[in-house]
């Protein structure tokens, strides 16, 4: 008995370690970003937004009240629109990916696209 308690201790804890160490290996997304002021109400921002991520080709995942995000295989992009005051918005883009490369190529082709 006092075997099998030890086996079945010793296969959970390399089970637990087995399903952590994956996680630890794997690095976290690079983020880019960029943002600007613009003369704009923030219902433009967000529509100008949202032009901008369907020409390079992003699905919408979320669309709120001052941002609206959208995703590809390989690379997530969010616009984030804050009007500071009347028809005066902070507009800031946000891009994460494995690869900073596309990372940034996509963060400059979205801020062309807005």
């Amino acid at each position: 008995m006092i075997s099998m308690t030890y086996l079945l201790t010793a296969l959970l804890g390399g089970l637990g370690l087995a399903t952590t160490v994956p996680a630890a290996q794997s690095a976290p997304p690079g983020m880019h970003y960029a943002w600007q002021v613009l003369g704009i109400d923030t219902a433009q921002c967000l529509s100008q937004a949202s032009q901008a991520l369907a020409s390079q080709g992003l699905e919408p995942i979320q669309n709120d009240a001052t941002s609206i995000a959208g995703r590809s295989e390989t690379v997530t992009a969010m616009f984030v629109c804050v009007e500071s005051q009347p028809a005066i918005t902070t507009v800031m883009v946000v891009v994460a990916s494995d690869n900073d490369d596309q990372a940034l190529a996509l963060r400059e082709a979205l801020k062309q696209a807005f």
